[in-house]
């Protein structure tokens, strides 16, 4: 499943522009942007980890209501999510919702990511993140939307992950010349969005961004 097209019926959300966001901080310029991930992504999960939870629980929210909003989940039957550690956006509520099954990923070092529809309660995993027990397993590729982690991103979906290379493993085999897969929506704090990031050969670009400020569409 490729990214929908922009529906006249979609939430009315304002986009947030590269412009109005606050800067990623004083020493992060957009050359360090476009040249020092090491840098970026420290500095960013500095800032991340220091919001205080209500900030977290508040831009959660305001998150889940607008990926609830989207035509793309509307339609969707299973979607990936996360559960969110340590300041990061938490879609972990959307497990609670109708309408369709949420799939967590389980991590092995080394290993692409494998999804799973839990059938019971999450267990602390590897990198201190929940994730499943038991349940039942499904192919990555056949998610209909995948709600992604990030540590920064770019209006064009170029996205900074934690290092690992977890979610561009498992997805890069998704995207055949037909643009097939799931639909990859980036989610993340307004702050998290950046100028500009050179992609590296092996990145997966995000088809949807969506931060507690407003939802991008790259491209769109």
């Amino acid at each position: 499943m490729g990214p929908g097209p922009h529906m006249s019926n979609a939430p009315e959300v304002t986009p947030v522009r590269v412009a109005d966001r606050p800067s990623v901080g004083h020493d992060l310029t957009m050359e360090s942007v476009r040249g020092d991930v090491s840098r970026v992504r420290s500095g960013m999960l500095t800032r991340r980890r220091a919001l205080a939870p209500d900030l977290v629980a508040r831009a959660s929210a305001l998150v889940v209501e607008r990926i609830l909003g989207l035509p793309e989940v509307r339609d969707a039957q299973v979607v990936g999510a996360y559960m969110g550690v340590r300041g990061e956006v938490d879609p972990s509520l959307l497990r609670d919702e109708p309408g369709f099954e949420v799939a967590f990923p389980m991590t092995r070092e080394g290993e692409a990511l494998r999804f799973v529809v839990p059938s019971g309660p999450l267990r602390t995993g590897p990198f201190g993140i929940p994730q499943p027990d038991s349940g039942r397993e499904v192919y990555p590729c056949t998610l209909d939307i995948v709600l992604v982690p990030l540590v920064a991103v770019d209006s064009r979906g170029n996205r900074v992950g934690h290092g690992a290379g977890f979610y561009d493993r498992t997805f890069a085999d998704c995207r055949g010349s037909d643009g097939g897969g799931p639909v990859l929506v980036g989610i993340c704090h307004a702050f998290q969005v950046v100028p500009e990031i050179d992609p590296r050969p092996w990145d997966v670009s995000m088809d949807l961004l969506v931060t507690d400020a407003g939802l991008i569409r790259p491209g769109g």
